[in-house]
């Protein structure tokens, strides 16, 4: 996708964050992501990493975090992928687990209290005016938030500036809608019961999908003063313990949807339910469904201090 295709993609984002609540962009991030939605994410926390272990091992082997050195987590939400740099950098070292909800923040915060890490710092910031010196972070992370900023560029560019001269970035984004059905099935059920989420969000030019294409990674990073590209599809499983289990994580747990599920009388709901079951039965595993998530892992270095 061109950089012009972005910017596209950013004015369709902004209509749906628009359609989520007034005033600011700082409200209307609080408003989406604060109340159920926060509680939600923190009740399946656990179970949120272990879906996407795999991506957030991945983000951090490539920051390669040492004992002393301090990390940045954008868009951490309860904070478990920084959690895990937050082991390797040692009681010597800082985490600094960063999201623009107070109510999320505030899960981390808990989150790092209950594993007893001395070392994280839980902070409200905006990951597209990251408040902090230049150079002063020796890596930064953010799993599944740079696609929902309405300027994804600009936060490009600030994780470069914070970053020290031998800092990496590292970040992951979905892949392509057909190769995401743990959320296309949904989208489509809700499409396909006479209902229509805000902004389309989810379909292929929506921001769930906005990063999806490797060279549009590429390109905003060359943008943002990166080099050293490394860019990785990594194939995931969600699991998921049979239909309620599905439903409930999503519809509470998904802003969009938990918006609009918010919004619709009783009737409606289960017209959404019913078009889905049939949508889902291709995954189940047992007792339960086993959904493809397919991710693009990415990394890069300021490039300053690009390798060769």
């Amino acid at each position: 996708m061109s950089l012009a295709g972005v910017a596209g993609c950013r004015y369709r984002q902004a209509t749906w964050l628009l359609a989520l609540a007034p005033v600011t962009e700082r409200d209307r991030a609080e408003e989406s992501w604060s109340g159920t939605v926060a509680a939600a994410w923190e009740r399946r926390r656990d179970r949120q990493l272990e879906r996407h272990r795999r991506t957030s091992e991945w983000l951090v082997d490539q920051i390669a975090p040492r004992p002393g050195q301090t990390i940045l987590e954008l868009a951490a939400g309860p904070g478990e992928t920084g959690f895990l740099a937050a082991e390797r950098v040692g009681p010597g070292g800082r985490l600094i687990s960063t999201d623009i909800t107070p109510a999320m923040v505030e899960a981390a915060r808990r989150g790092a209290a209950a594993r007893g890490f001395g070392n994280v710092e839980c902070r409200v910031m905006d990951a597209q005016h990251i408040d902090l010196p230049d150079d002063s972070v020796d890596g930064v992370l953010c799993r599944f938030g740079l696609m929902l900023m309405p300027e994804p560029h600009r936060a490009l560019s600030e994780a470069s500036r914070v970053l020290r001269d031998d800092g990496r970035l590292a970040y992951a984004v979905f892949g392509q809608p057909e190769q995401n059905p743990w959320i296309t099935s949904l989208a489509r059920a809700i499409d396909e019961a006479g209902q229509h989420v805000a902004g389309d969000p989810f379909g292929p030019d929506g921001p769930f999908f906005s990063l999806a294409e490797p060279g549009t990674n590429r390109d905003l990073l060359d943008a943002a003063g990166f080099s050293d590209v490394r860019v990785e599809e990594i194939a995931e499983a969600r699991r998921y313990d049979g239909f309620d289990d599905y439903w409930d994580h999503h519809s509470l747990a998904t802003p969009p949807v938990a918006a609009l599920v918010s919004s619709l009388p009783a009737e409606d709901i289960e017209s959404i339910r019913a078009t889905l079951r049939p949508k889902l039965e291709q995954f189940r595993t047992g007792t339960g469904y086993e959904i493809p998530s397919l991710v693009v892992a990415v990394s890069a270095t300021p490039a300053r201090t690009a390798r060769s």
